[in-house]
């Protein structure tokens, strides 16, 4: 596509999203937190929990009164039943009978009973309320059902869209309903119930309604999807773009800090130097004396772009430079992470810029740099004003730097140019920055070495 037309659709898209109302997302129920919020055994808890006068809920009937009340009350079941019912009442789950169990059972004495099935995402079983309303027993508790009159037995089939069972006996009843009823008890006498009581009953209805139903949240994800399958192919345009372009910044960042910071000079296979790895380059840097020194910029590598002068990456045993992590070694050097930091970059347009204490390369050089850095006040001092020291034996430094897209043609030459502010603040103008941490690494490789030859 041309950017015209690029341009275009995405004014069109722009104006579509802005159309949409803006929502939050509600924070989790217990369940859902849990990861259980749709487990038809947990809801079956709740639900027979709440119901029975016999848990220490302190609803006493009102949930159960209110639960048969509302079936009272409904054209498609003709069920009564007195106040005088409520003291003779009984709820249990999980009844046996033969080849099958019961959900939830209530009923008073010999009087009638109501039988639920309930389901959240599963389908009836074969042949399952058929054989529910043909069932001569129930096991473990005190009822016989051929005790009850037929027109006294009840069953409820409880879905989330009220779908038909097989047996035409049982009623088909939406967990909406179930939600009414609780919300209704919840409403009578709130102030009366134990806070823990009420918390409960507010996350179990809340889990019904959030979970069957969609809210205005789920709505605007459900439009925002809708919009991205619409445009999917600009979209994937834009993207296989931005990422190329996010990849040759990884790729190419130290070359393109040497053509932006005015200090930097790029050099090739200098003597002394060992000879650095085909991914990386060599800056020369003026170090504040007068003379320039080597600095190694690791690219390729996202989630640790060092920049460090061959001075500071020192493998123990040989007493030379290294570039990888050969232990065992004394590593420290400065550091940005355009991938680990990606959504920082992209959603706040900001750079993190690291001084990094190595932890892998030697077990004595890492705690004792660490401590010997973080307590010292001329490092405090010269730290430049967008950074500070953390109190930490890994990031000892961390600075943010602002992304100006609006200066730049691109994210990525307006990274570049954070990047050489960054490396100017901590580097080129701050020798007595650079000057002191080179005294600190000193002192600690040599105490690590006298210790190792002792």
């Amino acid at each position: 596509m041309t950017q015209n037309t690029l341009t275009r659709h995405f004014d069109e898209l722009q104006s579509q999203l802005e159309r949409l109302p803006e929502t939050d997302e509600p924070p989790p129920t217990t369940l859902q937190l849990l990861g259980q919020s749709r487990q038809e055994g947990d809801w079956q808890r709740f639900l027979a929990y709440f119901l029975s006068p016999k848990e220490p809920h302190g609803l006493d009937y009102a949930a159960v009164e209110q639960f048969l009340q509302g079936l009272s009350d409904r054209d498609d079941i003709n069920f009564e039943f007195s106040r005088f019912d409520l003291e003779d009442i009984n709820v249990a789950t999980e009844v046996p009978i033969p080849n099958g169990r019961l959900d939830v059972l209530i009923w008073c004495e010999e009087e009638w009973f109501v039988l639920c099935e309930l389901k959240i995402d599963s389908a009836e079983g074969d042949g399952q309320t058929p054989k529910y309303t043909t069932t001569e027993t129930f096991q473990n508790i005190d009822l016989d059902p051929a005790d009850v009159p037929e027109d006294r037995r009840h069953y409820l089939y409880v879905t989330p869209d009220r779908s038909l069972p097989t047996s035409p006996v049982f009623v088909a009843i939406g967990w909406s309903w179930i939600a009414a009823q609780l919300r209704a008890v919840q409403k009578s006498d709130y102030g009366s119930y134990p806070a823990r009581t009420t918390g409960q009953l507010d996350d179990f209805i809340d889990t019904i309604e959030t979970e069957l139903t969609m809210t205005d949240h789920e709505r605007n994800e459900t439009e925002k999807a809708s919009l991205y399958v619409d445009y999917y192919d600009e979209i994937d345009e834009v993207q296989g773009a931005f990422q190329n372009g996010w990849n040759d910044l990884i790729n190419t960042w130290g070359r393109r800090l040497a053509t932006t910071l005015d200090a930097a000079q790029l050099v090739e296979g200098p003597e002394g130097v060992p000879p650095v790895p085909d991914e990386d380059v060599l800056l020369q840097l003026p170090d504040g004396e007068g003379r320039r020194r080597y600095w190694l910029c690791r690219q390729a590598n996202g989630k640790w772009s060092w920049l460090f002068p061959t001075e500071w990456w020192t493998h123990l045993d040989r007493g030379e430079p290294v570039y990888r992590n050969e232990k065992p070694n004394a590593r420290i050097g400065f550091l940005h992470r355009p991938e680990f930091d990606r959504e920082t970059v992209l959603g706040d347009h900001e750079l993190t810029f690291y001084l990094r204490n190595a932890p892998s390369g030697n077990d004595k050089f890492y705690p004792r740099f660490a401590e010997r850095f973080n307590s010292d006040d001329r490092i405090a001092a010269a730290l430049p004003e967008r950074s500070e020291r953390r109190s930490r034996k890994s990031n000892v430094v961390e600075g943010t730097y602002e992304i100006d897209i609006d200066e730049h043609d691109s994210l990525f030459s307006g990274y570049i140019a954070a990047l050489a502010t960054a490396v100017d603040d901590h580097i080129v103008s701050n020798p007595s920055l650079i000057g002191r941490i080179d005294e600190l690494y000193e002192e600690t490789l040599a105490e690590v070495l006298a210790s190792d030859s002792a």
